[in-house]
């Protein structure tokens, strides 16, 4: 969703046109004549033609703001003369095989030199070549073996994960039809039939925020992905990614497009297919068909091993698994370690693939990079030295967890805003905000205000499927008391939302001679309060010279 205030953000100051926002052309400085669509950011000069998505025009303003972005990944793509060595190659005595395969598959000679298809030999095996071209040079390779082998597939080190075939997409108009398979193969089976067709590379769940903007202009996009559980969730996933609105799932009888091709199918059983492709569904409207499936998803997602847990067992024991659409509160008295607490969860999450935006109010990017390394590195600040820094910015490279601010405009409207464009931008999987409490500045109305910010946390965690955790304040409470539930500041506003609350406790030890008051290292661990937890307590060792939680095998809580 394209708001006023996201357009504010940036310095627009636009029209409202029915559907559409309008406002001066960044390209060709025509006033009122850049039209940008409300709902999926599509954008269109009438004077120019210069059309895309969003965050294309954006970047004609300024960064996201709010959000630091990883650094870009440095790629080595193949050379020109590489793949034409490979489709040397297949046609030469070494390629008798691979072209027999070929053929079995359906892919002819025609399709063989239209998408370049090559041969080359990696551990010793011949391996098909399929390159993936962008803008006319080839930016990475997908390596297929050949049968009798055992199915393998690599792809070129370093190269660009890029959609296949998307140079298709530059010669289309916003209303031809674009059709998405989950491979080259399928891809190229799609196109013998005349169809305009692109393939995900990198797996049925890879999505990469520059395929949304490619695909942003179309209208139409039929998404033919395999009959199975991946091929079902990944359409999904990329349907919601691009806009329900505009997406269908089409459901061939046969495995995958090129199964369909080698059964014999024409363009018009194709067309058929299309002709019975499934709208998704209305958004917060499903029939009790819909709900079993919903529900037979949770039972998978309890033993599935990609599940958001915290990386602590004997936590994780008391939470459960963290999923979509949960607001989780964590709380602790100040200078607990509540913040570093929440970001080596969402470390821990990202090295693991899983895209992260810490949303923090209280401590700059740069501050937070910091405390990541010394966590990442096991290191003090005081054994932090350039090129120690660099060591552990090497091993974090890549991950993608993102750092979000806001120091000019701390509102909740412009941090929503900022959270579903780091949705859609970066297909995030969680996010943590830290803390609640900042956002609420009305004095008066206070315990009002953070229920309103409180339930739309949780509105947007069911909006984008996925947890939100939130950091809160607690009240004053004594010095060694152990906080609960009811001790967190306007409790009663933020319970009601809350799908869990944790609380972190730990002792406070005498003021030493400068009057500075230090902790215990040893942390309870409580959730006070879970709907589908019994919640309980648990210890962790804090490290705080390292930023790192940790298990400790005594589980006796004293206090």
């Amino acid at each position: 969703m394209i708001t006023e205030q996201t357009l504010n953000a940036v310095g627009i100051q636009p029209k409202e046109a029915g559907s559409q926002w309008q406002f001066e052309c960044p390209f060709c400085g025509k006033p009122d004549h850049m039209y940008v669509n409300k709902e999926t950011g599509a954008f269109k000069c009438h004077k120019c033609g210069e059309a895309g998505g969003w965050f294309t025009l954006r970047k004609q303003y300024r960064e996201i703001e709010g959000i630091t972005e990883p650094v870009p990944k440095k790629y080595e793509f193949p050379t020109e003369e590489y793949v034409i060595s490979c489709q040397k190659k297949l046609v030469g005595p070494s390629g008798v095989e691979a072209i027999k395969y070929l053929e079995s598959r359906k892919i002819t000679p025609d399709l063989i030199q239209q998408f370049k298809i090559g041969l080359d030999k990696k551990d010793g095996n011949f391996v098909l070549c399929i390159p993936i071209i962008e803008d006319g040079k080839p930016v990475n390779i997908k390596y297929r073996s050949i049968p009798p082998q055992e199915k393998k597939f690599t792809r070129w080190k370093d190269g660009k994960t890029a959609l296949f075939n998307n140079d298709i997409l530059k010669g289309m108009k916003e209303d031809d039809p674009v059709y998405i398979t989950e491979g080259e193969i399928d891809a190229i089976s799609l196109c013998s039939l005349g169809v305009k067709a692109i393939g995900v590379t990198g797996g049925a769940d890879t999505i990469q925020s520059e395929w949304v903007d490619r695909l942003n202009n179309f209208n139409k996009i039929y998404l033919v992905y395999d009959n199975d559980k991946k091929g079902e969730e990944g359409a999904k996933k990329f349907a919601r990614r691009l806009g329900y609105e505009r997406c269908f799932r089409v459901k061939l009888p046969t495995k995958d497009a090129n199964e369909f091709i080698q059964q014999g199918h024409t363009k018009e059983s194709l067309q058929e297919c299309v002709n019975d492709a499934e709208e998704y569904g209305v958004d917060n409207i499903c029939n009790i068909t819909q709900a079993f499936v919903e529900l037979t998803k949770e039972y998978d997602k309890k033993t599935d091993a990609t599940a958001l847990y915290p990386p602590w067992d004997n936590v994780k024991k008391l939470t459960g698994s963290f999923e979509p659409g949960d607001l989780i509160i964590v709380s602790a008295k100040e200078k607990t370690g509540k913040s570093t607490w929440t970001l080596n969860m969402a470390l821990n999450w990202a090295k693991q693939g899983y895209g992260v935006p810490y949303y923090c109010l209280e401590m700059r990017p740069a501050r937070l990079m910091r405390t990541s390394l010394k966590y990442v590195l096991h290191k003090t600040d005081f054994e932090l030295n350039p090129q120690t820094m660099y060591e552990g910015f090497r091993r974090m490279s890549g991950w993608p967890i993102y750092f979000g601010y806001n120091y000019k405009k701390v509102a909740p409207d412009v941090t929503f805003a900022t959270i579903r464009e780091a949705w859609k931008r970066y297909g995030i999987s969680v996010v943590i905000f830290d803390n609640l409490h900042y956002l609420v500045r009305d004095i008066k109305h206070q315990t009002q205000e953070v229920g309103y910010v409180s339930q739309s946390f949780k509105m947007l965690a069911e909006e984008l499927e996925i947890p939100v955790i939130l950091v809160a304040q607690p009240k004053r409470i004594g010095r060694d008391d152990v906080m609960g539930i009811d001790d967190l500041k306007d409790s009663s506003s933020i319970g009601a939302d809350a799908d869990q609350v944790i609380v972190l406790w730990r002792k406070k030890t005498q003021q030493n001679a400068d009057s500075i008051t230090a902790f215990e290292p040893e942390t309870l661990v409580r959730v006070d309060a879970s709907r589908y937890m019994p919640g309980g307590e648990t210890l962790l060792n804090f490290d705080g010279a390292r930023s790192t939680f940790s298990e400790i095998p005594r589980q006796e809580i004293k206090r």
